[in-house]
């Protein structure tokens, strides 16, 4: 019988889903949460429970559970990222690993699409002043934006990327995009470059998204230098990763009006700290890293799980595999 084991947030109906799929199969939780310290003593102990294990659904992983698990060929990470879980111990060893990003894309790319047009149409100015029960339309001419005409940058053209740029370009907007391999057409954009191209495309960008991986290669790829740059009407929206973009630049080019605005999704610390400056920053939307979160992502997510499962229970290649030199 081959054995999985769970871990992070994993529910146990998606778990229901795949047992009554796959009977041959024992499917085991992991009880302690990701966040909780691991000693030796403890680690040591709770290898036992990874010792006869074929796979493992995990965000993150300690190598001192796995070390010992001789049957173990692959995991999967539900979340796109895989920065948090990729030890160079994993990177090193033959396990496979695979990750919920073709899940994720495409719920990630309608959120892009709402920040973007609340960005352009002044949304949470026009909550501000319903709050405060405030009736001032002259303030408004000539601040809103058409998005159509409007040239769009995007930063990152993984499943993210990818699932961004057609409905970019459908509403109008010429979508620019960057990515490792610019050889490599991307449907929806006009024009794709290369990773070193992107400081060339940024006084042209109206809207400058970043879908970026969280790998050496990208961190604070977007800070000071770059968004002097950007023109002091464009708009940046960050749905990939924290890391990749300088939160204090950016803050600084808000705060003193450089930026016309900026969304963000997700950030370099997570929860952000109810002291962060980032919460009273002007011109700032802020989502707490949930653009993912719809009712039926865990469904989607068995689905994922249980394709790659038939595949793993029938000797065929897992596909798409993480890059675990690349980091994605």
């Amino acid at each position: 019988m081959h054995s999985v084991r769970g871990i992070w947030h994993w529910p146990a109906t998606a778990t229901a889903q795949l047992q009554q799929e796959f009977p041959q199969v024992a499917f085991c939780t992991y009880p302690r949460a990701v966040e909780d310290p691991l000693t030796d003593t403890t680690a040591a102990a709770e290898a036992e429970l990874f010792a006869d294990a074929d796979a493992v659904i995990a965000w993150r992983l300690d190598p001192r559970l796995w070390r010992g698990a001789k049957r173990l060929r692959w995991i999967h990470c539900p979340s796109s990222a895989v920065h948090q879980l990729l030890s160079p111990e994993l990177i090193a060893s033959p396990i496979a690993v695979t990750n919920g990003a073709s899940v994720h894309a495409a719920m990630v790319a309608e959120h892009g699409v709402a920040l973007l047009l609340a960005l352009a149409r002044r949304l949470p100015e026009a909550m501000q002043d319903q709050a405060a029960a405030r009736w001032q339309p002259e303030r408004w001419l000539g601040r809103m934006r058409r998005v159509a005409g409007a040239t769009a940058v995007i930063a990152g053209l993984g499943n993210i990327g990818r699932e961004l740029a057609p409905r970019l370009a459908a509403l109008g907007m010429k979508v620019l995009g960057v990515r490792h391999h610019p050889e490599l057409p991307v449907a929806g954009c006009a024009v794709v470059y290369g990773d070193q191209q992107l400081e060339e495309l940024l006084p042209r960008a109206d809207y400058l998204v970043l879908a970026l991986p969280a790998t050496e290669a990208t961190a604070a790829r977007v800070a000071a230098p770059q968004l002097a740059l950007l023109p002091p009407h464009a708009f940046l929206l960050n749905l990939g990763r924290g890391t990749a973009l300088d939160e204090g630049a950016l803050l600084a080019a808000l705060q003193t009006g450089r930026l016309a605005g900026a969304a963000l999704d997700v950030f370099g610390r997570e929860p952000l700290p109810p002291d962060s400056p980032l919460w009273h920053c002007p011109r700032l939307l802020i989502s707490p890293h949930v653009a993912a979160a719809v009712p039926d992502t865990w469904d989607l997510q068995a689905a994922l799980v249980a394709r790659h499962l038939r595949n793993f229970l029938t000797g065929q290649p897992l596909s798409p595999l993480v890059d675990k030199a690349r980091g994605y």
